[in-house]
């Protein structure tokens, strides 16, 4: 299996370290970000590259994005980030994720261009004041690929990892049997009537409702999860939502859940299903 995925997206992923707070605060508006952005290259000399669309691969992994800009005379490349405030303001933990994007635009512009070395530059500007800090430092090209190397090979692991979950997931909902020997009165029909709208919707590219009234005590949130899942496995969804408004619904779709789960350890001795309680 191939995989194809941004810059911005792989280190922000693969990079992140420190503080789980990922806002970043003072954040100026889209708007000044791009005013900003334009403010810094037009302050830069006439050959002067702005937006580089570059692309590398490793093993099954596409890597693309564009870097912000390249100052061949300097020989650097740059990456610029506009904020507001103080500069001490942009936290450890986002500057380690811009660094490992410079960089790994770095690489990608060393191996397009067979340079053996590479400045690499951080540049951030202050929507109020119009000042920069750049932050430069100097990085052979193999630093730089053994850098991008690496961010790619902790993406492909989790990738490879979670392809193999889903796949076994996928074949143990296929053979998974309702979880209890017969259905309730009214429980086959709301199962039925549920996966074909699950179906029908996937189908046609978007979606269905299906409105149901049903009495209490015929088991509707094991005749709705359950079909769910069914159709889940057929149709190649990876999540599904089940939302309820009061605690006894909670815990019903929670034990509900822990049947099937239990059912589907029967069958494969693992657990494939993942759940997040909120």
């Amino acid at each position: 299996m191939s995989y194809t995925v941004a810059v911005r997206a792989l280190c922000e992923f693969t990079a992140r370290a420190g503080d789980l707070d990922l806002r970043f605060t003072p954040a100026p508006s889209a708007l000044e970000g791009i005013e900003g952005h334009g403010l810094v290259r037009a302050r830069r000399g006439a050959g002067y590259e702005a937006e580089l669309r570059l692309a590398g691969s490793f093993e099954d992994l596409q890597v693309r994005g564009r870097a912000d800009g390249f100052d061949p005379t300097l020989g650097q490349l740059e990456e610029i980030k506009t904020y507001r405030g103080q500069i001490d303001s942009v936290r450890d933990n986002h500057r380690a994720l811009h660094w490992a994007q410079a960089k790994v635009y770095g690489h990608l512009l060393c191996l397009e261009r067979g340079l053996p070395n590479l400045k690499v530059a951080l540049v951030y500007f202050n929507v109020g004041t119009q000042q920069e800090t750049v932050l430069a430092e100097q990085y052979s090209a193999a630093e730089l690929q053994a850098f991008f190397e690496q961010q790619c090979r902790l993406f492909l692991d989790w990738a490879r990892s979670e392809a193999a979950h889903r796949s076994a997931r996928d074949a143990a909902l296929t053979a998974l049997r309702f979880p209890f020997a017969q259905f309730r009165s009214g429980q086959r029909a709301l199962s039925v009537a549920v996966y074909r709208t699950a179906q029908a919707g996937l189908q046609a590219g978007g979606g269905s409702c299906l409105m149901a009234q049903a009495p209490t005590g015929i088991g509707k949130t094991v005749a709705t999860i359950f079909p769910m899942l069914k159709a889940s496995a057929a149709q190649g969804l990876d999540k599904l939502f089940f939302l309820t408004a009061k605690t006894t619904g909670h815990r019903l779709a929670l034990h509900a859940l822990g049947l099937l789960q239990t059912a589907l350890q029967g069958q494969t001795g693992a657990v494939p299903l993942r759940v997040v309680d909120l």
